[in-house]
């Protein structure tokens, strides 16, 4: 009997000791899963979060309209959401959106469910209450505000090895800026194989004699050495002259211009872009905004460095979320302005 109960008091022993590290354990595990934001967010919450996400992707306010909405389990609101949204602009992509924000309340949770005709419902639960609907429908009749901007690069054909490589692999339709120049045909005839386009600039920094376009040649060397740059970078891209240059300001730029010209080629000024090029990156960061939020046009066409342009993609991804467009020069506004 003695034996009994000393066996009794160690098993009685070990299992509290068990349970005591299991407390432990778990105590430690709470902790290290802790969020300090965590907490239950309110309806008004919930819907700010909702109308910023709609505004992200440039839905507009009077896409969404309100509409009374009664189900006998489901009394802890009284309305709904009705959005209109454009046919190409994925329903999967807000709702995710809207999911990674609210994640913080750690009771919530988003219901999504597709219904007839392509429509989505998106239903948003916090302590198991219902604290918002909303019914998303896709209409091939609205889109979104078609802006469309183009980047000139200008220092394309000066960067180093890694940064060309950097240049060339880049997702968006990049166009270099390069001075007509022997050195940069190889560059320039390759850009093609990876989605970029080239613009040629002319300024003060052509040095090749067979190209150089110098005031001090007659008009026979001029048409030669126009021909010479057209024939080394034959694709139709856009030609722009440096207004600070002195073949811009010099008696033999109105013929220079004229032979482009009978070439099938319009030379634009290079001020007609807009430049993004400040030592100050807020205000780039600044101007940038003005200019992509801007109305009065929906399309602009920048130049820049690689660096700086690089920089701007998390406002460049912000606009294309919204519907923006990032397309080649080769498609830009002052094609159509040069018919």
């Amino acid at each position: 009997m003695l034996n009994f109960k000393k066996k009794l008091v160690f098993y009685f022993s070990i299992v509290a000791i068990i349970l005591l590290l299991i407390n432990v354990v778990w105590d430690l595990f709470k902790k290290k899963n802790y969020n300090p934001d965590a907490r239950e967010l309110s309806k008004i919450e919930l819907e700010n979060i909702f109308w910023k996400t709609l505004d992200a992707y440039g839905i507009k306010a009077n896409w969404v309209t309100k509409k009374k909405f009664h189900q006998a389990d489901e009394d802890s609101i009284s309305y709904q959401f009705i959005v209109t949204i454009p046919q190409d602009l994925p329903i999967p992509l807000i709702i995710k959106d809207i999911n990674n924000i609210i994640r913080k309340d750690i009771s919530a949770s988003v219901s999504e469910e597709k219904k007839f005709f392509g429509d989505t419902e998106l239903r948003i639960y916090s302590n198991e209450y219902l604290k918002l609907k909303a019914l998303f429908i896709p209409d091939k009749n609205i889109v979104r505000d078609n802006k469309e901007i183009s980047f000139l690069i200008l220092d394309a054909m000066n960067l180093s090895d890694d940064d060309y490589k950097m240049f060339l692999f880049s997702k968006y339709p990049l166009c270099a800026v390069i001075v007509p120049d022997p050195e940069n045909i190889p560059k320039a005839d390759s850009l093609s194989k990876y989605s970029k386009e080239y613009s040629l600039l002319l300024n003060n920094d052509i040095d090749d004699s067979k190209m150089k376009l110098s005031q001090e040649f007659g008009k026979e060397i001029l048409k030669k050495s126009i021909r010479t740059i057209l024939e080394s970078f034959p694709k139709r891209n856009l030609i722009f002259v440096d207004e600070n240059s002195t073949l811009f300001n010099s008696p033999i730029y109105n013929y220079v211009r004229d032979v482009f010209k009978s070439n099938g080629k319009i030379i634009y000024h290079i001020s007609e872009c807009i430049k993004l090029d400040q030592t100050d990156e807020e205000e780039m960061f600044s101007k940038l905004k003005f200019y992509i939020e801007d109305t009065t046009t929906n399309k602009k066409l920048f130049y820049t460095s690689f660096e700086n342009f690089r920089k701007m993609i998390p406002m460049i991804e912000q606009y294309k979320k919204k519907g923006g467009k990032i397309i080649p020069v080769s498609r830009c506004y002052l094609t159509l302005k040069g018919l």
